[in-house]
């Protein structure tokens, strides 16, 4: 038993060594590296004594401070950790902007009890309970808690926001922006908080060197407008038809496993005679809103601070089109443009932000009274493909005017629990490679899969037998979430086991390609597009229909001659799949950077001239 003395020396230095403790604990939930990292362990501490203090001066109670300290720490610990594990991205400043949309994603994830945050949490509780019987013997008047309180906002003020400190504390956590680490490894060596504020301090979006308005000038003069395609008739304007089907991929490409039926028929069989190869989307395992934004805006994530999504900040982003987007390029030539999502229309704001891009009409999960709903996602059925089917072609039938219509389905997301659906015609085989739990994911997503073959069917049929001139386009938005993270696909042996950002090329383009076609009723489409981004399959699709484009749109054609798809993990020029782009690249990458710069973040010299239809 320890003596009344030494626990009385004990308590009173504790709350000075609780925030070490404390950062120590928390760190048990991060891949962490940073104990090598002298710089970075007292820049945190340091902040951890601060924060401890403020909340102290307000509330007069080192318990107290500490607790809420322990708290929010604890609470981004864990939401850090699970991010990761879902997705393989750590959790940034930028998502911040999410929270407005937490219950729905909530209902998408799927959270296993796991050791390190619980942990983490059970040794964090441990440590409040001396800084509890410590509280007592930490007391200051008023007085002097407001003068602690103003020297602590004046040190965070100048050490923490200006920009002269900003880059003197970068120095001093031994960070080079110039390295351009992954945000995983940032984390991972300046531990999660520091790597938090680094992010938030790195993750902006760089001016073009010289940008201004002559600049951009001489870069709009260098853009040379496409050619109509020889086989367009003037005199027709056809349907125009997206369908970006979730997590459309095809799970035969998976090694060591087999399926007990072809999950993709369909797709295979109309592969011979229509147009189809693969897209690059931007994200992997989620974030749909992300390749939609690249495809209906023509801009490209890589351009964009990693870890942003613009769907979550359309103030920003999506705050004016001035007539540049697809959407609104088609709605110039005439069309009635239409976008369906069969979930609730005010995720991730799409209520807001598709009016803006130029839709007309939006039809949300909202305004499907008679929807049927297959499968349950922790007790919320879905709606159907088959039902997304009929209303795509519902939307078809009642439209007179030429048509751009763009489609979402949700049938097959994640999380894809092995009960989802009462019957599973499709089974894998895996050997002993996966487990049972994971056996009934990958089984619910071929299945899921499959539905989605039916409805390409079912719309193929419908587009070959209808008298309207029609083109229409279906691809998946991004590879299956199949438990946590990449562990079907790592256990499979399809990719290496870590981070995303530690992939080779080879490894990267598996987790970052999905399957097109496209086809028509009308015209003769080209066998294939290649791999291609998504910002450039909605330029080549414009292109194909013979509809007018806007000047940004002749440009992204103009880039694709030259390279066909970039993300952040890989670049591919005529038909090479490179890690970055080359040094003949860096002139029309520059300008595809200096007009997107522009347009979300810039002036907006080239508002109306990019908009414009004519030069």
């Amino acid at each position: 038993m320890l003596s009344d003395k030494l626990k009385n020396r004990i308590l009173s230095v504790y709350p000075y060594v609780f925030p070490i403790l404390l950062f120590a604990v928390l760190e048990m939930q991060n891949n962490t590296s940073v104990y090598k990292n002298i710089s970075a362990i007292v820049i945190t501490v340091i902040f951890l004594y601060v924060s401890i203090l403020v909340l102290f001066t307000m509330t007069g109670s080192v318990f107290v401070s500490g607790l809420v300290t322990a708290f929010v720490l604890q609470t981004y610990y864990v939401a850090c950790f699970y991010r990761q594990m879902q997705t393989g991205q750590v959790l940034v400043p930028h998502d911040l902007n999410l929270l407005k949309h937490i219950s729905s994603l909530f209902s998408f994830a799927s959270l296993p009890i796991h050791w390190r945050p619980m942990s983490s949490i059970i040794f964090s509780v441990g440590l409040l309970i001396p800084l509890f019987h410590a509280s007592s013997r930490f007391r200051l008047n008023a007085k002097k808690r407001i003068l602690i309180l103003l020297c602590s906002g004046v040190f965070v003020y100048f050490t923490l926001f200006m920009r002269y400190s900003e880059n003197s504390l970068l120095l001093q956590a031994k960070f080079d922006e110039t390295e351009n680490s992954s945000y995983n490894s940032i984390y991972r060596e300046q531990g999660a908080i520091l790597g938090f504020y680094i992010v938030g301090l790195t993750d902006d979006a760089d001016e073009p060197y010289g940008y201004s308005s002559t600049y951009m000038q001489s870069l709009y003069d260098k853009i040379v407008p496409s050619e109509t395609p020889s086989n367009h008739d003037d005199e027709i304007n056809p349907n125009v038809i997206v369908v970006m089907s979730e997590a459309f991929w095809d799970p035969t490409n998976l090694t060591n496993v087999t399926f007990s039926a072809d999950p993709m028929p369909n797709f295979r069989r109309l592969c011979e005679n229509a147009t189809s190869g693969n897209v690059i989307p931007p994200t992997f395992g989620g974030m749909t809103c992300n390749t939609e934004f690249e495809f209906l805006t023509g801009h490209s994530m890589e351009f964009i601070g990693f870890g942003d999504t613009p769907y979550y900040d359309q103030e920003t982003y999506i705050n004016s089109d001035m007539g540049r987007s697809l959407v609104s390029m088609f709605a110039a030539n005439g069309y009635r443009t239409v976008a369906l999502h069969t979930y609730t229309g005010t995720f991730f704001s799409r209520d807001e932000i598709y009016p803006t891009l130029g839709f007309d009409t939006f039809i949300a999960e909202e305004d499907m009274v008679d929807a049927r709903y297959k499968g349950s996602l922790r007790g919320q059925a879905l709606i159907s493909d088959e039902y997304f089917c009929d209303e795509l072609i519902r939307v078809i039938e009642d439209t007179d005017e030429p048509l751009f219509m763009f489609g979402i389905s949700v049938q097959n997301h994640t999380p894809y629990l092995p009960d989802r659906y009462e019957s599973s015609p499709i089974h894998v085989d895996s050997g002993d490679l996966l487990d049972e739990d994971e056996t009934g994911y990958l089984e619910t997503f071929a299945n899921g899969v499959y539905d989605a073959d039916v409805v390409l069917g079912r719309l193929y049929d419908y587009v070959m037998a209808t008298e309207e001139p029609t083109i229409l386009l279906y691809f998946g938005d991004h590879l299956p979430l199949l438990s946590m993270h990449t562990d079907v696909y790592t256990d499979l042996g399809y990719v290496r086991d870590g981070d995303l950002d530690e992939l080779s090329i080879e490894e990267a383009y598996r987790l970052f390609s999905t399957p097109y076609i496209a086809f028509s009723n009308h015209m003769d489409l080209p066998s294939t597009w290649g791999d291609v981004s998504p910002y450039f399959l909605g330029a080549l699709l414009a292109d194909s229909a013979g509809v007018e484009m806007n000047m940004y749109y002749h440009f992204l054609v103009q880039a694709f001659e030259q390279f066909q798809a970039m993300n952040r993990y890989l670049f591919i020029a005529d038909g090479i799949i490179y890690g970055q782009p080359r040094n003949i690249d860096s002139g029309i990458t520059d300008m595809f950077q200096a007009f997107q710069y522009d347009k979300l973040f810039g002036e907006g010299y080239l508002d109306t001239a990019l908009s414009s239809i004519e030069r």
